[in-house]
């Protein structure tokens, strides 16, 4: 959840960010459409706590993995902005371009520094699980420097920007760009059915930016498609029977399938699965959503698919 202002914690500045997850809208979404999206319980907080006053100050970043484990440090000389030491060059280089970033955004944030500054980043999800280690970053980033958190992801990864709407939220948006204006809403989802809806982890994360620019970005925009999943999108918040919420996400996964050339998830893993099996953001990774059947957790852990949730376990606010 958004915090107002930074909550100190014994001297230090804490910001936390959620995760999140796209339920319906994906791809589309670059083009205008409705999407729907839910904001995960688990997320990343970054610390800050400022040292002493130097002549040269520098900033030290740590970033630590859910289990407490250190998988990333760099020390950086803040006037002028440059790395000075790190434990992998290419992470340390992609940070050091979101802190040039920032500084178009809040011109001389960091060299106008005059202190040391320690940043410790703790995730709460594993990295590959796709719930938005990128946007989580940004959204804590722009906390921290005072810059507007939507265009920090413009200048960085670029991304709809649900994400990053998500990172604030506290109960599920609906997210749209209409004229380059992006909105979103929070909404009440509180089917009948809500107790029948699982997270299954599939084990294979994506690229966000890669997969998205491959499949989608490479085909000429689809006025008809963008519709008629934002006409999905709309119903599929507001029925109340298990049975037209599968054919709803039938429906999105075969027009999505027909446009990207690709099969359906269900079709490659789970074709004899009874309920049905949705794509969540990226297609071929990450998590995705299934209705429940008897005995459908034996299903899944049989095929080798462990990591599983209820919609309840993993979104914030239920």
């Amino acid at each position: 959840m958004k915090p107002e202002t930074p909550v100190r914690r014994g001297g230090l500045n804490v910001f936390r960010a959620n995760g999140k997850l796209l339920i319906a809208g994906e791809y589309t979404v670059l083009d205008g459409g409705l999407s729907f999206a839910v904001p995960t319980n688990l997320g990343q907080t970054l610390e800050v706590k400022y040292l002493e006053v130097s002549e040269n100050p520098k900033l030290i970043w740590e970033a630590f993995l859910e289990d407490g484990s250190l998988w990333f440090s760099v020390e950086f000389e803040l006037n002028p902005l440059m790395i000075l030491r790190s434990s992998d060059a290419k992470l340390a280089s992609k940070l050091l371009d979101i802190f040039q970033a920032i500084e178009n955004l809040n011109p001389n944030f960091f060299q106008s520094q005059n202190r040391n500054i320690h940043c410790k980043t703790q995730l709460e999800f594993p990295n590959n699980w796709g719930l938005g280690s990128s946007s989580t970053l940004i959204y804590l980033l722009a906390q921290f420097s005072g810059v507007d958190e939507f265009e920090l992801n413009k200048l960085t990864f670029n991304t709809s920007g649900y994400d990053i709407a998500c990172a604030e939220e506290n109960q599920p948006i609906l997210y749209q760009i209409e004229e380059n204006q992006r909105q979103f809403e929070p909404i009440h989802f509180q089917p009948k059915f809500l107790d029948k809806l699982h997270f299954v982890y599939l084990n294979q994360k994506q690229d966000t930016q890669i997969s998205v620019s491959k499949i989608y970005k490479s085909k000429l925009k689809n006025e008809k498609l963008v519709r008629e999943i934002s006409e999905i999108v709309s119903k599929m918040i507001q029925v109340e029977e298990l049975n037209e919420f599968e054919n709803l996400v039938n429906q999105h996964e075969n027009l999505l399938s027909a446009h990207l050339e690709i099969p359906k998830v269900k079709d490659l893993y789970f074709s004899d699965y009874e309920g049905t099996v949705k794509s969540l953001g990226a297609w071929g990774g990450d998590f995705v959503m299934v209705t429940e059947r008897e005995n459908f957790r034996n299903y899944f852990f049989e095929k080798g698919f462990k990591t599983i949730f209820s919609f309840r376990e993993m979104v914030l606010c239920y």
